[in-house]
């Protein structure tokens, strides 16, 4: 190839590349490296337009086959290093942002992407350092300003974290994640009425739910309704259905009907509510003169942790059910027993250091005396083994006897039947921060939560009660621990919950 040709087909390239047309930008800058000796410049352009088109291991090989023809530039080590970040391989990033400050020491965007390498290998303590002296070398450094936050806010260092996002929502006042972030932070301050209002912007932030289309339907704004149909819809994970679902008794007190559309899944559960409302797996925008997402009733409501309605149970379980779990089980009263979730969905973004490695953390509580342990976790039959309980099942692999009630559980298309059923007759229920321990809220039963040391915004930061479950336990990670000191407390928590029942 002439370098005329050759300088024709680089120029049709990059004119792809920036076209966006990333596929055809590749095929093009693939030729021009076959046909002539290898160029860092067309190497680059080459990696740069597999990253932009999602093909992140090809432009981490690209980048391994640039390394001999650019290991003097910065630039060079910063791009690699995104590139093995974008695949997960974040400790060799990490090296590829050292390499990039020993020749640029003071440029803020590698020192904040070093941030961002080393807070997903769980350094936090050097991330934030090295956000806060980016900040210090380029204060419009928006990405590490917020990521900052966030990491302040996951310390429970909330105070500095809503000071820093005020200034960023100040700043880039059209940054969803911004004010959608500052939401959480003051909400676990208890700030409802500021958190609330800031999480509204939700929906436009990257990456969260679809919002439902309803089609032109106004959004109900909290106005009296009287005469008119207003659509409740259920949004983001099924506990946060069971939560908010208690506040639809003080909706319908503004006026007209309400259709609460939530998921097939808990239409059967959700149908024990107690109030007069229509509940339905079926969703359709027709019907209704006024609609609003479930989570922003507190919003609209204008209530705070004070005002939430006090309720010791908003949720029943099947009688029937309750007696057939009860015999099955033999939860006849005459023993103790405790219900145990020990993890949550893997897939959750809330997942980070919520849930328990295994069920054998939960070993101490098998020193209470005479008190039988039932999983509660749905599990698969691999994951249990035959025994003479009850049921004939428990968990499989365990120092300790821990009951299941069997591989069926729950096995139907309806959520939670048999879980509630199971929990009406228990004790007790402990359980990490997922659906079933709102489920055990709900229901009215006795519950110990076990919790991180910067839980959920629902949660707050202190005390060992809260607003949306009377009959719940909160036990708190302090800043620093594990769960094995949080579980010796709900031991001990369980047991005077256990006594003061036998009383």
């Amino acid at each position: 190839m002439t370098p005329e040709a050759g300088q024709a087909l680089f120029r049709a390239a990059t004119e792809r590349h920036k076209a966006q047309d990333f596929d055809a930008a590749i095929i093009l800058y693939r030729q021009l490296l076959d046909a002539v000796a290898e160029s860092a410049e067309t190497l680059t352009y080459l990696a740069s337009a597999l990253r932009s088109a999602g093909r992140q291991p090809e432009a981490v090989e690209v980048y391994e086959r640039l390394e001999p023809l650019a290991a003097d530039r910065a630039d060079f080590w910063f791009n690699r290093g995104n590139a093995l970040n974008d695949i997960g391989r974040h400790a060799d990033a990490s090296d590829c942002y050292t390499r990039a400050l020993e020749m640029e020491p003071d440029n803020a965007t590698v020192i904040s992407n070093q941030a961002i390498a080393l807070a997903k290998l769980g350094r936090e303590d050097e991330a934030i350092v090295l956000y806060r002296r980016a900040l210090e070398l380029d204060p419009g450094q928006k990405l590490a300003a917020h990521n900052l936050a966030n990491l302040l806010s996951d310390r429970g260092e909330l105070e500095e974290a809503a000071a820093l996002l005020r200034l960023i929502v100040s700043k880039w006042p059209e940054l969803a994640e911004g004010h959608y972030n500052l939401g959480h932070v003051l909400l676990k301050l208890g700030d409802y009425a500021n958190g609330f209002s800031e999480y509204e912007w939700r929906w436009d932030t990257p990456g969260f739910f679809k919002k439902p289309d309803y089609k032109g339907i106004p959004v109900w704004t909290g106005e009296p309704f009287s005469g008119r149909k207003l659509i409740v819809h259920s949004e983001q994970g099924l506990g946060d259905t069971i939560q908010f679902a208690k506040l639809l008794g003080l909706a319908k007190s503004l006026g007209g009907d309400i259709v609460f559309h939530v998921p097939e899944k808990l239409e059967a559960l959700l149908r024990t509510l107690p109030f007069d409302i229509e509940v339905t797996g079926q969703h359709s925008a027709s019907g209704g003169d006024l609609q609003i997402p479930l989570m922003s009733l507190m919003h609209r409501l204008k209530l705070t942790p004070g005002s939430i309605p006090v309720m010791w149970s908003h949720l029943a379980a099947n009688a029937e059910n309750v007696a057939h779990w009860r015999q099955r089980l033999h939860l006849d009263g005459q023993v103790k027993t405790i219900g145990f979730v020990w993890q949550g969905n893997p897939n959750s973004p809330a997942e980070r250091g919520r849930s328990l490695k295994s069920a054998e953390n939960l070993a101490p509580f098998a020193a209470l005396p005479g008190t039988r342990l039932l999983a509660l976790q749905k599990l698969d039959s691999d994951d249990l083994e035959q025994a003479e309980t009850p049921s004939g099942w428990r968990v499989k692999g365990l120092s300790f006897t821990m009951e299941h009630p069997g591989p069926d559980m729950d096995g139907g298309p309806d959520a939670f039947l048999d879980t509630s059923a199971i929990m009406s007759a228990l004790d007790l229920v402990v359980t990490v921060c997922t659906a079933p321990l709102h489920l055990a809220g709900a229901l009215g039963r006795p519950a110990i939560a076990l919790l991180r040391s910067a839980p959920d915004w629902r949660w707050m930061m202190k005390g060992e009660d809260t607003p949306w479950y009377p009959t719940m336990t909160l036990c708190r990670q302090k800043q620093g621990e594990d769960y094995v000191p949080v579980i010796a407390r709900a031991v001990e928590k369980a047991r005077e919950i256990l006594t003061r029942s036998s009383a």
